[in-house]
């Protein structure tokens, strides 16, 4: 029987769509509620641990409520829950939960690792993002193999599925014996008072043994610093056919700023970005700004690179994008900027995308002409 700990960062990826640049300061998350945003990891948790739920001869543990009891309860899987009062109470307890508190901090993340680590779990599935990944690390170290959810917002870390959906389907074949590797994985993470510094890249932090197979976990993001040239030209060439009378919504990324330091205004690093023609109109947007916009009636566009080595069009870094924005705009209008050596790194691999809508997700499969300058064109895939 496999035994399996489970554990959600509630909070993570809040941050995103509001645009900020991650779920890491108690501040920003309490105004990106205030703006009514909704949390989405128990969304995202759900997604992987419902491929599950038909499954036999497991035994689940988990901390009570939104930490993941809420979400296993849900999809209808039993489980023994962690009880997360004071340090000195916890236990592992069956049967409902008493109603205590709803824990959402970094303490009781460590804490909760820790005692499903101590349970002699064969493998800890979390949900999260890189802040969440880095506290998993310090928790268990490399001692328990883990499979992780991702639901934050930068998702530099290479511990991670490349989707929610993804993950469900690793953890079903985990759960039914079929033969897995478990690698020895990066976690990552830039520090968001940083995150302006156009200097600063992702630091490491630790390795996690991660459940793999060569295929549903995410490549660690690479960073094409000798591709300023490319840049240039694909820049040039983008701007040369903006039209005065569109939208266009910006995408964070090193590719995407070389064009926005060509355009009228200020345009930011890792934010996104809206110029009506060649002239900047509203600087780190968040979704709801940038769906206000849009519901003006102006024709819009999208310009959005891609993550290099990983691949990742949508879900990494620019979550304002929402799934709702992207059918507002349609695939017909997204200008995929991505130079030569960002193909390149990718090594044929497709393009991804996880949006947190799985129907949008497949809505964005499919094949696209990449301008890489004013001369070549390339056709290239998106998939999920």
């Amino acid at each position: 029987m496999k035994k399996i700990g489970f554990l959600i960062n509630p909070v993570a990826g809040l941050g995103g769509q509001a645009g900020m640049k991650g779920s890491d300061c108690a501040g920003g998350l309490r105004i990106a509620a205030r703006l009514g945003y909704k949390k989405t990891a128990g969304t995202r948790a759900y997604e992987c641990i419902r491929q599950i739920r038909e499954e036999e001869g497991l035994r689940v543990i988990a901390p009570e409520g939104e930490m993941g009891g809420d979400v296993l309860a849900a999809a209808n899987i039993p489980y023994e829950k962690i009880r997360t009062g004071s340090p000195a109470d916890i236990e592992i307890i069956s049967g409902k939960a008493p109603g205590e508190r709803e824990v959402t901090t970094r303490e009781d993340t460590l804490r909760c690792a820790k005692i499903l680590k101590d349970q002699g779990i064969d493998l800890l599935v979390f949900c999260g993002g890189d802040g969440t990944a880095r506290d998993i690390c310090e928790a268990v170290e490399d001692h328990v193999p883990v499979l992780a959810v991702p639901a934050g917002v930068k998702m530099y870390s290479a511990c991670y599925a490349v989707s929610p959906y993804q993950a469900g389907t690793l953890l079903r074949d985990f759960i039914r014996g079929r033969q897995m590797n478990f690698d020895y994985r990066e976690v990552m993470d830039i520090d968001e008072k940083d995150l302006e510094d156009p200097s600063v890249s992702p630091v490491l932090y630790g390795f996690l043994q991660s459940l793999s197979d060569g295929i549903r976990i995410q490549k660690v993001k690479e960073v094409c610093r000798g591709d300023v040239s490319g840049r240039e030209e694909l820049a040039d060439y983008i701007i040369s056919a903006m039209e005065e009378d569109f939208l266009y919504i910006i995408c964070p990324g090193g590719t995407t700023y070389c064009l926005k330091e060509r355009l009228e205004g200020e345009g930011t690093l890792r934010g996104v970005d809206v110029a009506r023609g060649r002239k900047i109109v509203l600087k780190d947007g968040n979704e709801k700004e940038i769906f206000r916009l849009l519901e003006e009636g102006v024709p819009a566009k999208i310009i959005v690179t891609c993550l290099g080595g990983n691949g990742f069009l949508f879900g990494r870094g620019n979550q304002q994008i929402s799934p709702r924005i992207i059918r507002r705009v349609t695939k017909e209008n997204l200008i995929l900027a991505v130079t030569k050596e960002k193909l390149l790194s990718l090594r044929s691999a497709p393009m991804l995308v996880d949006t947190g809508d799985r129907e949008t997700d497949r809505y964005l499969r499919g094949y696209y002409k990449i301008g890489v300058n004013r001369q070549e064109t390339v056709l290239y895939k998106i998939d999920i």
